[in-house]
Formats: C-alpha cells, sequence, structure tokens
C-alpha cells in the first residue's frame, strides 16, 4: 500500500538462486512428515463450522510452478526451465511428495472436505509464462499424480490460474482438473468459449467481468449474467457464478447484489 492506493509486490531478492542452496538449505526440510506443520486445531474447527452451516469446504494452497516463482525468483526459474531442467523436476517431485503425505496425514486426522483449489498462475494478460511443451515437460505429470491423488478421496479439484490460459487449456484437461477459475476477461479469456470447447470436461467458476460491474449499468450487468448462464445451460455444462478475478473497490456493493440476483434468476438447468 502506497498513498491510499494498492499494487502488486515487487520481489527484490530471493536466497534459492542455485540447485546447492536448493540442496543444501531447503530440500532437507521438505522430506518426510512434520506433524507441526498441519494446524489440526483450525482445521476441526472449520470443517465443524462449514458442516453446521451447510457450506462447501474446500482446503486450497500454492503449488509447483507458484512456489517455484516464489522460492526462486522470475529471473533464475525462467533461466533454469531452459538451463537446468533437471532442478526443475527435482524441485516438482519433492513438493509434490511433501504436499501428498501432508494432506494425506491431515484428511486421516480431521477428515476429508469437499474439494482442493490449486493455486498456479501459468499466465500473464498475454499469454502462458513458458510454452505448453515445457508444462507439459516439467509440470503436468505433477499435476496428474496430485490431482489422481486427490481424486482417490472421491473429492473435485479446482485449478486457479490467472491470465490469459488458453493455449493451457489441453493440459488442464490433461492433467484430470475438475474445474478452472477464474477465466480473466480482460487478459482475453471467455467463459463462453472456454465452455464450447472444453465444456464436457471442465466446470468453470467466475469468468464475469468485473469491469462490468464497476461500471454499474444494470442492463448490462444483467445482460452479461444472462449470457453466461444461457450458454451453460445450452452445453450443459457446471458453471458457480463469479467475477474473473478480485472485485475492485469500484464496485458498488449494490451491483454486485443485483448480479447475484440475476444469477439466481437463471441459474437452474
Amino acid at each position: 500500500n502506497w498513498k491510499h492506493k494498492t499494487g502488486v509486490p515487487e520481489h527484490i531478492d530471493f536466497e534459492m538462486d542455485s540447485r546447492e542452496v536448493w540442496e543444501e538449505k531447503y530440500k532437507p526440510h521438505l522430506k518426510g512428515l512434520d506433524p507441526e506443520r498441519c494446524n489440526f486445531a483450525a482445521t476441526d474447527e472449520f470443517l465443524k463450522q462449514s458442516k453446521e452451516k451447510g457450506k462447501f469446504k474446500s482446503f486450497g494452497n500454492l503449488f509447483i510452478w507458484e512456489l517455484l516463482r516464489k522460492s526462486l525468483g522470475d529471473v533464475t526459474m525462467f533461466e533454469s526451465l531452459l538451463d537446468d531442467p533437471d532442478w526443475i523436476l527435482d524441485f516438482n517431485r519433492t513438493y509434490t511428495d511433501f504436499f501428498k503425505t501432508h494432506l494425506g496425514y491431515l484428511f486421516e486426522k480431521c477428515g476429508v472436505p469437499d474439494g482442493i483449489w490449486l493455486y498456479d498462475d501459468l499466465a500473464y494478460n498475454k499469454g502462458l509464462f513458458c510454452s505448453p511443451a515445457v508444462l507439459r515437460e516439467l509440470f503436468v505429470p505433477f499435476y496428474k499424480e496430485m490431482v489422481d491423488f486427490i481424486h482417490s478421496y472421491k473429492i473435485p479439484v479446482i485449478l486457479h490460474s490467472c491470465g490469459n490460459v488458453e493455449q493451457a487449456l489441453p493440459l488442464i484437461v490433461e492433467s484430470g482438473f475438475d474445474a478452472l477459475n477464474p477465466m480473466e476477461v480482460k487478459a482475453g479469456c471467455d467463459v463462453v468459449r472456454f465452455a464450447e470447447k472444453y465444456g464436457d470436461k471442465l466446470s468453470f467458476v467466475g469468468g464475469y467481468d468485473v469491469r462490468i460491474l464497476e461500471n454499474g449499468d444494470r442492463a448490462e450487468i444483467k445482460k452479461e449474467v444472462e449470457r453466461i448462464c444461457r450458454a451453460m445451460r445450452e452445453l450443459k455444462t457446471g458453471y458457480v457464478f463469479g467475477t474473473d478475478h478480485s472485485i475492485t473497490p469500484n464496485v458498488d456493493y449494490r451491483s454486485y447484489e443485483y448480479a447475484l440476483e440475476v444469477f439466481r434468476e437463471n441459474m437452474y438447468y
């Protein structure tokens, strides 16, 4: 925050700037089960309250792409995708094992939620951060493995991935994800177009242009809600209403309420 405004943080430096740092300082702490990493009390309370309120209860966490960026930084990460793919594979292998171990333990001790969110932003506003070929080779095998693990508990997996992810849609489907979020319109996504191509394999969460809510024009709000609902109904595709990303301070609460009213009038099919 600065001068009463908010913005995207700028990362200044990263300790993990080499494979040696990863292997010496980080990887040893990620092997095996560490029960202290699991907050059983908070998880028990969350599951209890959600059940009492009849709410869809889900867990969520960053996954391998986001953890790479936050650990290595963009420069070292993108260079290593090409120069040292074995390091990337080792990182992804280690963290996939880590999450499977700790999620399984959490499920055993506290119970299973209704779904899992994995957060991996794979794109910016013009397209993917890397080629589909790199994604397929270095990341998709671990997505598949993680999704299969979660599916073994009979619950769905939702992928949150910002930016223009259209090129990655075949890989997202191949990985077995059940639903996709948020389909940013301002980055070139269109939830209806996505559903026309993959609505028989994916459900969608979001995709409503938040800029329409910012404008506050009720006719436009209604028109876009009805467009999405009509398409999803015709395609028989699963859809959860939501914006194409964060609801900004420029959105009047009454405009959002109105969008929900229109959705509830059109959501049954």
